[in-house]
């Protein structure tokens, strides 16, 4: 039984509520799910866990990740999947190609925002897919990665609702005991997923597992990798970063699995990527199943290493450039954010102002000066710019020291001035045009209140301008520009064909706007196809 009877919006990330209890479940995750890991008390506390069988004939599969956010875009791409019969074809037309509903479902990963409990996973998750489900009859067996966030609470809450087979979910089978399984698909086809937990190498009970899936493979088995994040992408974004460094994939498949991988697919960057090598090895990104869009053209990893060369993204890099631009809306967007920045900028005009008189506030040079003169001398006003400037510094996009210095305080500096400059334009309204006397009460309240509200607004738009300049020049802060833009549209999966006769054909499927609040609205487009990719056996 569903929780909520109303349709859920999209996460709005720099709200402050969302802010908070983000931080405080990453900050948990990542310190106790790293000394407490939970898949082993899974393994050991479950009942065994096989491969599942659907090599018999044809296959249909249909692969989604990060959904579970906004209601518009993750029954979108349910109501999609679920339709027995789809016909899609290029955006621009042409031939286009005959698919069916998956038999079987699989979520990549991040099945939940904005962090993983047993109503949101009802109410953003399980409701927009029973109803499509319900809808169309269709009744897919259910399988599920474990992204980061669905990490957050431990995996207590995906647990319960992905590896319970007698529970099921969203009226779907479920049969996984554990977060990693093994599907015998036609031959010589295998799906293996993986759980990654934060980042980290396989667990002892999952490298056991697959050592006995691998000892049931025949030599010539081919191999779809399902992952929970690009580390082929990260790596190269994030260069020198152990945790990206891919070196548990490799050992995975060339000393557990001991048989290379034809496709790699993952989630966790909300859009369609494709790379492929020379030998036609595919590193697939699928994350397009509900949560907000992420830049395509940031950052600005075409080439990998290993020759793998970019074959087709989704959207285009001229719709995410062009997307990217609605940062300068920041304030509208994201009205609920202005409180923070409100309270950043009272609070410093607060500090710089406690030490200064009305003979500082004749030009706005002479208070700039005295500011400057107050920090140094008033511990207490030091300290509040040096935590200012550190979180700025903590908050920029990058693994690389002086970048993150740089540019951190180029953008503390910013802020701060944008403050200094909103208190002395309210200390001389206050005084010069209100003719209210310096230092009273109502003087005061209302040249606070003057900085709290424009500072608000003013905070956002620099904060705008900051994600947009990143994400546009320099690739970075390809997460925070577009999560505050809660783009509903552009999403997609990805639907894989098993032939009896061993061809694998991949169809990328996309929808660049979604139906807003019923799937008859009439502004929304067909799914369309992406690309199609044939793998032969």
């Amino acid at each position: 039984m569903m929780p909520h009877r109303r349709h859920a919006k999209m996460v709005g990330w720099f709200d402050p509520p969302v802010l908070a209890q983000t931080a405080i479940h990453m900050t948990a995750a990542n310190f106790f799910g790293r000394h407490s890991d939970s898949r082993l008390i899974e393994a050991l506390a479950s009942q065994p866990q096989h491969t599942f069988d659907y090599s018999a004939g044809e296959l249909w599969l249909d692969y989604v990740a990060d959904l579970g956010d906004g209601w518009n875009s993750t029954h979108a791409i349910a109501d999609a999947l679920a339709r027995p019969a789809l016909e899609v074809g290029p955006r621009a037309g042409g031939v286009t190609a005959s698919t069916r509903s998956g038999r079987v479902l699989v979520f990549g990963g991040d099945q939940v925002y904005p962090w993983p409990s047993r109503d949101a996973y009802a109410w953003r998750t399980e409701w927009p897919y029973r109803a499509a489900f319900d809808a169309h009859g269709t009744r897919p067996d259910l399988f599920a990665v474990p992204g980061n966030h669905d990490w957050f609470d431990s995996l207590v809450a995906f647990s319960r609702s992905f590896c319970r087979p007698e529970r099921g979910f969203a009226g779907c089978r479920t049969q996984q005991t554990r977060s990693y399984f093994a599907l015998r698909l036609p031959p010589p086809w295998w799906l293996v997923a993986i759980d990654l937990q934060l980042g980290t190498e396989l667990d002892e009970p999952q490298l056991r597992y697959f050592r006995q899936v691998a000892a049931t493979m025949d030599p010539s088995a081919q191999i779809v990798l399902c992952v929970p994040e690009p580390q082929w992408l990260l790596a190269e974004s994030y260069p020198g970063h152990e945790t990206y460094g891919g070196g548990t994939l490799h050992a995975l498949e060339h000393e557990i699995l001991q048989r290379p991988v034809r496709a790699f697919v993952t989630g966790d960057w909300h859009h369609y990527r494709r790379h492929e090598d020379a030998a036609g090895v595919q590193k697939i990104v699928s994350g397009g199943g509900g949560a907000f869009l992420h830049p395509t053209h940031a950052p600005r990893t075409r080439d990998l290493s290993g020759g793998f060369r970019e074959r087709a993204v989704y959207p285009d890099r001229a719709t995410s450039r062009r997307l990217a631009w609605r940062n300068l809306a920041f304030p509208w967007l994201n009205p609920r954010a202005l409180v923070l920045p409100a309270v950043l900028y009272a609070l410093s005009a607060w500090f710089a102002s406690a030490s200064l008189g009305p003979g500082d506030f004749t030009s706005f040079g002479a208070t700039l000066a005295a500011s400057l003169t107050a920090a140094l001398r008033d511990p207490v006003n030091g300290l509040w710019l040096l935590a200012v400037i550190g979180g700025f510094v903590f908050f920029t996009d990058t693994h690389e020291r002086w970048y993150r210095v740089v540019g951190g305080v180029t953008h503390a500096i910013a802020h701060l001035s944008a403050a200094l400059v909103l208190a002395w334009l309210a200390a001389r309204l206050t005084t010069e045009v209100l003719s209210l006397t310096f230092g009273s009460v109502a003087q005061l309240l209302i040249a606070g209140a003057l900085t709290f509200v424009c500072g608000g607004v003013a905070g956002g738009a620099l904060l705008g301008v900051y994600l947009l300049i990143s994400v546009q020049v320099f690739g970075r802060h390809s997460n925070e520009a577009f999560s505050s833009l809660r783009i509903e549209d552009y999403k997609q999966w990805l639907r894989m064909h098993f032939a009896a006769d061993g061809t694998l054909t991949l169809y990328a499927i996309g929808i660049d706007r979604v139906p807003r609040g019923s799937p008859h609205d009439a502004r929304a487009t067909r799914p369309h196809l992406i690309e199609k990719v044939v793998l032969q056996r």
